[in-house]
């Protein structure tokens, strides 16, 4: 028996000193990807309107864009990944999602029209490093112009959240390839989507999933293939499957409660035409 407990810890501590080693070499590989900078990005210009219209537009388009499922309803920020517990090894890290009102704290009190383009479209701050967590690129100039001119005019908040930092499994991650900073993974030289034609059709149900690609790739279409109109509508609606299961509270979240009868039925129209 002492043996075999003898043998078990020498297998124990092998697995944690390779443990310890592997994160010692993707460490530096992974804090390599979140510091990268982008230097040499192209901004292109955008038309930000002023008119009522485009800014209640633009309200519409933070919602259903999920820019207030990361920043907070009031925009004013929050926390993506904190260690709570003071006096512990830091795991994750703290990562912050800014405030993006013109208060204290907030960066729409130095943000000019080509910072919030370079960061939105773009993923990038102006100091030319990565947004952790930005995955709104193919966002149509149109939608983006008015989201800009929305953010530009909202309440200032103040706030006082901390500043980011990585503990020693965060930048591990995409070492792994677990997950990528979003300006690594766009092509910040393709073109943009077209101004969409709001309307039944296939091609403006294709423009929304972006939305939903962002968590779930694009493998949607297998989940809904066999629902009916009003039961994807009602699922969106009222948190509830066809099946009577409750959904999670990302799905049930105020993204989807904003949408539209007809954002929804051409997001369920594009799913139901996809292949597989």
């Amino acid at each position: 028996m002492k043996k075999i407990f003898k043998w078990i810890g020498i297998v124990l501590g092998g697995l944690v000193r390779l443990t310890l080693m592997a994160g010692l070499v993707l460490y530096p590989v992974g804090m390599k990807k979140v510091t990268k900078t982008y230097p040499n990005i192209t901004v292109e210009s955008v038309k930000i309107p002023t008119d009522a219209d485009a800014i209640a537009r633009g309200k519409h388009v933070s919602v259903i864009w999920a820019c207030t499922k990361c920043h907070g309803e009031d925009l004013s920020g929050r926390l993506l990944t904190n260690d709570p517990i003071e006096g512990t090894i830091p795991t994750l890290g703290t990562i912050p999602a800014p405030n993006l009102t013109s208060g204290t704290g907030g960066i729409a009190r130095s943000y000019t029209d080509t910072d919030w383009i370079r960061a939105i479209r773009h993923g990038i701050k102006p100091n030319n490093r990565a947004e952790i967590f930005m995955y709104v690129s193919n966002m149509s100039d149109r939608d983006l112009g008015d989201l800009i001119a929305y953010l530009k005019q909202i309440p200032p908040v103040d706030t006082n959240s901390p500043g980011i930092s990585y503990g020693p499994f965060l930048p591990i991650a995409p070492a792994l390839g677990i997950f990528t900073p979003a300006a690594e993974l766009i092509d910040h030289n393709a073109p943009h989507p077209k101004d969409p034609v709001p309307g039944a059709t296939v091609e403006y149900g294709k423009y929304l999933s972006a939305i939903c690609e962002q968590c779930h790739g694009n493998g949607v279409s297998n989940a809904v293939k066999n629902w009916k109109p009003e039961e994807f509508i009602r699922t969106f609606r009222t948190g509830v499957l066809p099946d009577g299961k409750e959904l999670g509270p990302t799905m049930s979240s105020k993204t989807f409660n904003e949408m539209n009868d007809t954002e929804l039925a051409v997001l369920w129209l594009y799913f139901t035409s996809a292949k597989p």
